[in-house]
């Protein structure tokens, strides 16, 4: 019984050491917002005020394009997702790509609601302000789900709709926890959530 014990203190002692050693290893200190827009907000980047933000933006390609192409990144990422897919159409669309509330230069959403309505009434403020009335919208991931739904709210306003492994409906009450994603999951439980947010490294748990 005691080897039994020393056994499990030592399987714990590792477990807690290899996990301080990744988040050592991972950890990174945030940087300055000048010090990110010089490297990652060259020329085309503008930044266009909607609801409290300052939207980073890239329009590119042919002003008189009738459907512009709007792409939306996933969680964790940014426009820069986009890079191959812009240099692949501007010279013959016109294509818009911005960094989503919560990501990238865009910083956090003041009202802290990243609900897919309020993304969706960002996405829709933004295409406003540029006059773009009729578009093509492709989103990967979280911007997937913004994509249908903005095609949803806006059925004349969208002429294609294009996902790349977009996500689906929220969970409804009759799911089980088990087929929700494990990173979901931690990121509703009560005491967990904290725990997460202020030691796993900010790229994993960015909002």
């Amino acid at each position: 019984m005691a080897l039994l014990k020393k056994s499990l203190l030592l399987l714990l002692a590792g477990l807690v050491f290899f996990v301080v050693l990744g988040i050592a290893l991972t950890w990174r200190n945030d940087k300055p917002v000048e010090e990110l827009k010089a490297r990652w907000a060259q020329p085309p980047s503008q930044f266009l005020a909607v609801a409290g933000m300052q939207i980073h933006v890239r329009d590119e390609g042919p002003r008189n394009d009738p459907a512009p192409v709007v792409l939306l990144h996933g969680t964790s990422a940014s426009l820069h997702t986009w890079d191959g897919w812009a240099a692949a159409l501007r010279d013959q669309r016109r294509v818009i790509r911005l960094d989503l509330p919560g990501f990238g230069l865009t910083g956090p959403n003041p009202a802290n609601d990243y609900s897919l309505d309020s993304y969706v009434q960002v996405v829709t403020t933004l295409l406003n302000q540029m006059g773009v009335r009729r578009f093509v919208v492709a989103g990967n991931s979280l911007g997937g789900g913004i994509a249908w739904s903005l095609a949803h709210a806006h059925p004349l306003r969208v002429d294609r709709l294009i996902l790349v492994d977009a996500s689906g409906y929220p969970p409804q009450s009759g799911t089980t926890k088990l087929n929700i994603p494990l990173g979901f999951r931690l990121a509703n439980t009560p005491v967990l959530k904290h725990l997460v947010r202020y030691t796993l490294p900010r790229g994993v748990t960015a909002v």
